[in-house]
């Protein structure tokens, strides 16, 4: 909670603060809201700037034209920050996009990771890695803390909760230099928001399929942080959770699940590709092992990709990016001596 800060204190802190916010893939096939990269493309860039009116006030510039509002998970994450830390006054928000397309991407987490840590540190209000995922979830609709841990960490994110104390935290992983990434940036505009699509994962798993999914979350996280790619690869596209369903209620696309299923069998078969929807779609997500694609993977999977996308009225254009190395948190610190 704190002292109440004033204006004449906060002059002594720093007035604007500019954060580097990468985006971030959840899910990542296996890991339903508890796995998280993040990607070095897009980024975000969060400026909060200190205000003696109170109201966070948000102003965006991006050419993505969307129902949704821009800016408002980072709007809400700082209102309770501010809250808590009884401020009086306020601020205002600056969100400015670098090669932000379609969602999948973690936007509204990136915007809420880097509104929190920018208002902290105009603040001075330290904070952990995982206290900062924790605020800035509360930006979240249902505080999923794997939609902002990537923005916080990058690399490889693993979100728990212990069974003795109850406390969420997150664990950070490096991974290998040779696990490639690639984004489908797909045409397809959702029917469903991000909570339909929730809400078709209520019914229970099977017996069996619990089985597998959870043997194939296991074997997939040990392979990753042993540094085994192929492994990881050849394993992290066999969701049978929330890919099948949401496939079923056409929220990726015109294509049923069992379609869905046969790209993925047809891509890491030919390619030694594994294919998982980013997020909640409809971006996808492409994980390789560089070594065997060393001029590129785009132009390698692209003519199969797009062709199948194709014959189903979607449009979709591959892209490589990258893991990224550091988050927010890791610019604050370096920049701003966090």
């Amino acid at each position: 909670m704190g002292r109440v800060i004033n204006f004449e204190d906060i002059q002594r802190f720093v007035d604007q603060v500019r954060i580097e916010v990468p985006s971030s893939s959840a899910n990542v096939g296996l890991g339903y809201d508890i796995w998280c990269l993040g990607l070095s493309q897009p980024r975000l860039t969060v400026t909060y700037t200190q205000s003696q009116e109170k109201g966070i006030e948000v102003e965006v510039k991006s050419p993505i034209r969307s129902s949704r509002s821009l800016g408002h998970a980072g709007k809400v994450a700082v209102e309770q920050m501010l809250k808590e830390l009884k401020v009086e006054g306020g601020g205002h928000l600056l969100f400015e996009d670098d090669g932000y397309q379609v969602g999948g991407l973690g936007r509204s987490g990136a915007e809420a990771a880097g509104a929190i840590l920018a208002a902290a540190i105009g603040y001075d209000h330290r904070m952990s890695r995982d206290e900062a995922v924790i605020s800035a979830s509360r930006g979240e609709p249902g505080e999923h803390k794997d939609n902002v841990a990537g923005s916080i960490n990058g690399r490889f994110n693993i979100i728990s909760t212990s069974p003795a104390s109850q406390t969420t935290s997150v664990d950070t992983y490096d991974v290998p230099e040779n696990l490639g990434l690639a984004i489908g940036y797909s045409s397809f505009e959702k029917k469903h928001g991000t909570e339909v699509m929730r809400r078709v994962l209520q019914e229970p798993l099977t017996k069996d399929d619990f089985i597998v999914q959870s043997g194939l979350v296991s074997a997939t996280t040990a392979a990753l942080v042993s540094r085994n790619v192929d492994r990881f690869i050849e394993l992290v596209w066999g969701d049978r959770f929330h890919e099948p369903r949401r496939a079923r209620l056409g929220g990726y696309g015109k294509f049923s699940s069992g379609e869905f299923q046969e790209l993925k069998e047809s891509l890491y078969n030919k390619f030694h590709v594994a294919t998982n929807v980013s997020g909640a779609g409809p971006s996808m997500l492409f994980l390789y092992n560089r070594e065997d694609y060393r001029d590129g993977i785009e132009e390698a999977i692209s003519p199969t990709v797009t062709s199948w996308f194709d014959s189903r009225g979607i449009k979709i254009s591959v892209k490589a990016t990258t893991i990224a190395r550091e988050g927010a948190y890791d610019y604050a610190i370096r920049n701003y001596k966090f």
